[in-house]
């Protein structure tokens, strides 16, 4: 009889040894991993609202709301599940003594689970039993000991199911009632309160009035504890239940996209206004449509704040769903060509440089540099021409002979260090880089055009909240910038908006790529960068297509709907200076000639002189002499202008005044080679007879008979200012003799590609 006793003994044992293990291998650790591998990925904008919600990997929507409970929502569901949830340990062992009365001695059938012990249900879901119930009362009892209470309701709510593929309260409340849990009504609540209950049996689109009735019974509960007035209660249980569950509206789906590919976190923060976002979305959508009809498909937008360089709308596409025209391809992100985009970064570069000042004048006229052969957009050219003039007008002579000067290799790794692109074979592009061949993407426009805004100050933009902004680097000065921001200011707007400027001055610049295939517009105000492209996503050129009417009427649409509180960008004076430039040439004064003062940046290197002044001796007689001529005693100095034999052979032709251009007192060479330069390499197509024909250009102001000769033999003569040579591989010299003696040379090479 005595070994019976061992017998519950044993049992005591073998039940605490379970429990014990139970209790040590619940890993309490892994609770917040698991629970927040669950949830889906919410992107917000920098207000907390949702811009878009993703599905998680049991395709549910689960959204994790770390805000504080709703006290209408936690009063409902304490009153409802676990109304001594604040003062048990986990486990409410006289509930469950309660339960197993009610379920041995009645039909009724009765549960005890408290929030806690249905929350490790919700984590390690288990078939209905008796021992999985224990399992639970051990689990939940180191759960209330490792977590603090509030934090464990927050988790269960964040967890529970409402019904179909819904998951959470903050989920519910949005998809249910289209508003955030801090909003809802005591009906509400209430509703959300028992609708976990039976989920799959109590639904809003189905048992409607099981759904009401039990709704209405924890809300009479809530009147008798107290928790409402008699008025509230009666006002609740008249309020319907919705008929439907609602979807997520997708703002800026192009972004959301994006920085959930980039980023693991269930909440992320923007930095993107969704108001202003939808605003322009509109705007966009309503332009796209006006464009269609011009054959042009697609619309890309960014806008950046530039006091902070935060992304505050982000514009894919005209729009996401947009299949027909490729909609979900994310043109702020597509690389493309800029265009005329970045000569405003080349000006305030050569300002710093020396090179130039906005009032210096530079050659506008049909040159060649080695094999390239660029040409004005509009077919125009000027002759000399203020360089701030030539951005105004957009000009590609003048900006492919400032790259010429300035190093386009100097050029291509100030775009390096801002955009931080891979690519470093500045070969590829040489001097057409002005131009745009070198492909970026709107999302480097935006960064290129944010750090011109800041006078030079150039940082990565920002697009989550909690991202650090960097110190950013001061690459051109303020002054430069400024005196940029100034010039682009005065670019003519299309339509009627020209007489607008005053009153909304903005800095801007177009740009159209070859082909007519991208179509651009960049704006900035002390406050906004606003760049816009336009195009067909494939690639196809548009006749229709240009950076001023396609995409600068939409760059001022969206700047209309904008608040501006500041107009104009300010003069930094303590970074200029005034100097003194000659009135005529716009470069640093060196003679003794009329002159204007201008505002030139302290930080910049001296302003160089004028290339386009000489200094002559003259005899009374005004004849030019140098130290060899017996004359030369008595010769006086004399400065005269001197500009470039190709630009005089050009004006003529064009028959243009030329009388103010040059002093006839200088003995100004009349015949010049244009093409080919000195020592210039050709390389050239090898033609079925192996042979190619070489176009040679020259200047003949007077259109005096020329006479020509290649490696010393003569092959021909007459007035025309070129002529066409078939040329095999190899070296050569061309010389030109006029008919009053001037002689020029010139020496070149040709190559086949094999």
């Amino acid at each position: 009889m005595k070994k019976l006793y061992y017998i519950p003994l044993i049992f005591i044992i073998f039940i605490l040894g379970v429990t014990l293990k139970i209790y040590l291998t619940f890993d309490i650790e892994k609770v917040e991993e698991t629970f927040e591998s669950r949830y889906s990925q919410m992107v917000l904008d920098e207000k907390d609202k949702i811009l878009g919600v993703y599905l998680n990997k049991d395709e549910q929507w689960h959204l994790k709301s770390e805000e504080k409970i709703p006290e209408k929502l936690k009063e409902a569901v304490l009153n409802f599940e676990d109304r001594k949830f604040y003062s048990h340990s986990g486990v409410d062992f006289k509930a469950i003594i309660r339960a197993i009365r009610d379920n041995i001695f009645s039909r009724q059938r009765t549960g005890a689970s408290t929030i806690d012990m249905q929350l490790v249900k919700i984590l390690q879901p288990k078939k209905r039993s008796y021992f999985n119930k224990y399992i639970e009362i051990v689990q939940a009892l180191k759960l209330d000991r490792y977590f603090d209470k509030d934090e464990i309701l927050r988790t269960y709510l964040n967890n529970t199911p409402y019904g179909g593929n819904i998951v959470g309260y903050k989920t519910a409340s949005l998809l249910y009632f289209q508003k955030e849990p801090n909003e809802l009504t005591w009906g509400e609540a209430a509703l959300l309160a028992v609708l976990p209950n039976s989920p799959g049996l109590i639904h809003v689109e189905k048992n409607r009035d099981r759904l009401i009735k039990k709704r209405n019974l924890l809300l009479k509960k809530l009147k008798d504890r107290k928790v409402i007035s008699e008025l509230q209660y009666k006002l609740s249980i008249k309020e319907p239940i919705p008929k439907q569950r609602y979807y997520f509206k997708s703002v800026a789906p192009h972004l959301t996209r994006r920085v959930i590919n980039e980023n693991s976190d269930k909440i992320i923060k923007t930095t993107i206004d969704r108001e202003l976002q939808s605003k322009i979305e509109k705007v966009v959508k309503d332009y796209s449509e006006y464009l269609r009809s011009e054959g042009i498909p697609n619309i890309a937008v960014m806008v950046v704040n530039n006091r902070n360089y935060e992304v505050k709308a982000y514009i894919g596409s005209q729009e996401f769903f947009d299949e027909k025209s490729n909609g979900q391809v994310d043109g702020v992100m597509a690389l493309k060509s800029p265009g005329s985009l970045l000569k405003p970064f080349l000006f305030a570069l050569a300002i710093d440089d020396g090179l130039i000042a906005p009032q210096s004048k530079v050659p506008d006229v049909p040159l060649y540099f080695s094999n390239f052969n660029p040409q004005n957009a509009n077919k125009k050219y000027y002759g000399m021409i203020e360089i701030r003039e030539a951005l105004i007008k957009s000009l590609n002579i003048p900006f492919v002979n400032l790259l010429r000067e300035y190093g386009e290799e100097k050029f291509f790794y100030f775009l390096k260090q801002v955009l931080n692109f891979k690519d470093s074979d500045v070969s590829r592009y040489g001097l057409s880089l002005i131009l745009g061949t070198k492909e970026l993407k709107l999302e480097d426009i935006a960064k290129l055009y944010t750090g011109l805004a800041n006078y030079g100050n150039f940082k990565d933009l920002k697009y989550i909240k909690t991202q650090a902004l960097e110190e950013g680097e001061q690459l051109f000065s303020k002054g430069s910038a400024y005196l940029t921001l100034d010039t682009i200011k005065e670019l003519q707007r299309p339509g009627l908006e020209r007489m607008y400027i005053e009153k909304n001055p903005i800095s801007w610049k177009t740009g159209t790529s070859y082909g007519r295939k991208d179509g651009w517009a960049a704006g900035v105000t002390p406050e906004w960068t606003v760049v816009v492209w336009t195009g067909d996503f494939t690639g196809k050129g548009n006749i229709n297509l240009t950076g001023v009417k396609t995409s600068g009427k939409l760059l001022f649409n969206i700047f209309n709907i904008l608040l501006c509180k500041e107009k104009e960008f300010i003069l930094p004076e303590d970074n200029m200076l005034k100097i003194k430039v000659d009135k005529e040439t716009g470069y640093r004064l060196k003679y003794d000639i009329p002159f204007k003062e201008i505002c030139y940046p302290s930080e910049a290197k001296i302003l160089k002189t004028s290339p386009y002044y000489k200094k002559i001796f003259v005899t009374e007689d005004g004849k030019e002499v140098d130290s060899r001529d017996s004359e030369f005693v008595n010769s006086r100095e004399e400065i005269v202008l001197n500009y470039p034999i190709e630009v005089i052979n050009y004006l003529i032709k064009e028959n243009r005044d030329i009388s103010t251009l040059y002093s006839n007192r200088i003995k100004k060479k009349t015949v010049k080679f244009i093409y080919p330069v000195k020592n210039l390499k050709i390389i050239l197509p090898k033609d079925f007879d192996g042979e190619k024909d070489i176009i040679i250009k020259i200047a003949n102001l007077k259109k005096q008979n020329i006479y020509w000769y290649i490696n010393g033999e003569y092959i021909g003569e007459g007035r025309e200012s070129e002529r066409k040579l078939n040329l095999k591989a190899g070296k050569y010299q061309v010389t030109i003799v006029s008919s009053d003696g001037e002689i020029e040379k010139v020496d070149f090479e040709i190559e086949k590609i094999r």
